[in-house]
């Protein structure tokens, strides 16, 4: 993980754009790649917004042939909301869940001074199974199911399932 840059557009267009990766998101997929530069820069302007590169290094490092590469973006969406997207040719082989338990402790750290969160939350369609297993592999617990309270642009009026991650050392809050 690093830090999202501007240079990333390309590579974050190439999530952006695609059908399955936004379909769970309040965003249609992206035509091209100045809608993504704009999604960033309004990511680093925004003062509730932290957001990282999952980038994908080559396998050794005398690899002069591939740079490395931007497969997913994790961060604080909306503090204390986190969320994540990754790139369909890496779903299923753990970079996620990698990604989210190495993010936690960073995030928690981050907003431990003048901005404390006592939690986290990630908020997920009740149908993105593999999404909902993340956060679960993450150590988040299902708090509560928010009914039609979502509008996605592609499937109409949805559920919310509510996931948060207690600070560590904090006891689960249901209210």
């Amino acid at each position: 993980m690093r830090p999202l840059r501007l240079e990333d557009a390309p590579d974050v267009f190439l999530m952006r754009s695609s059908t399955a990766v936004m379909t769970f998101t309040p965003s249609i997929p992206e035509t091209d790649v100045e809608q993504s530069r704009e999604w960033i820069a309004k990511c680093l302007e925004r003062p509730n917004c932290w957001n990282f590169s999952m980038e994908l290094l080559p396998r050794n490092i005398d690899d002069t042939l591939h740079k490395p590469r931007v497969i997913g973006v994790i961060g604080a969406i909306r503090t204390p909301e986190v969320g994540y997207m990754i790139h369909t040719d890496f779903w299923g082989k753990g970079y996620a869940s990698e990604a989210l338990q190495a993010f936690m402790p960073v995030f928690f750290e981050h907003y431990s001074g003048k901005e404390i969160y006592s939690f986290a939350e990630a908020h997920v369609d009740p149908e993105h199974i593999p999404s909902r297993k993340v956060l679960e592999k993450a150590g988040f617990m299902l708090l509560e199911v928010r009914k039609q309270d979502f509008q996605s642009p592609t499937l109409g009026m949805r559920d919310t399932c509510i996931y948060r991650l207690e600070r560590p050392g904090k006891a689960l809050e249901t209210n």
